[in-house]
């Protein structure tokens, strides 16, 4: 599986090197915070894996799109919310474990129900989903976009909070225990001052 994870990473490298880090970031926070919640190494793999590919589904969205340098039109909007669909039918064929498959496919899924593809909210959210919901806003906040300028970590921190109909409360309050542990660590030096 780790020989598949490598060709994706390179695959959507050649494609969108934002979208590659971005994916390398939410990986390494994502394997950290599993140490930090105490999962078991099996989990710890869903989570990180399905972490690192979680954006896949961008491979098939418009590359101008994609590196707009404005707000999306509604109808782009609702073309790169396909994205998460997308991201699951390319990696259908590798038969993958289905809570990484859950992360692609629901990550954008709000506690509230307000999110998509599915409109899920709660517990009906893979509960790895919610917590990659979590780790990609909190990247996608700290780190420059074609649109807008990065935020400090409190910032996406303060933000996380203020919209936080969106997260499940329980993995929230322990992503802001997890930034706070870290923040002496080099690992996430840069997105944590």
């Amino acid at each position: 599986m780790r020989r598949i994870a490598g060709f994706i990473a390179r695959l959507v490298e050649l494609r969108d090197s934002y979208t590659a880090s971005h994916h390398s970031r939410v990986g390494a926070y994502a394997s950290a915070f599993a140490d930090h919640l105490g999962l078991s190494d099996k989990e710890a793999f869903q989570l990180t894996y399905g972490a690192s590919i979680h954006d896949l589904g961008k491979l098939a969205v418009d590359e101008d799109i994609l590196k707009k340098p404005r707000r999306l039109s509604e109808a782009e909007f609702a073309h790169i919310q396909q994205h998460c669909r997308l991201g699951l039918d390319l990696m259908t064929p590798l038969r993958l474990d289905q809570s990484i498959e859950d992360i692609v496919l629901y990550h954008h899924e709000n506690f509230d129900g307000s999110g998509y593809p599915l409109n899920l909210k709660q517990d009906e959210i893979p509960w790895l989903a919610r917590i990659v919901r979590i780790i990609d806003s909190y990247d996608a906040m700290t780190g420059e976009r074609p649109y807008r300028q990065p935020v400090s970590p409190k910032e996406a921190l303060d933000i996380l909070n203020r919209d936080q109909r969106f997260y499940d409360p329980d993995f929230l309050a322990q992503f802001e225990k997890f930034i706070s542990k870290y923040k002496s660590k080099a690992l996430f030096q840069d997105r944590l001052q």
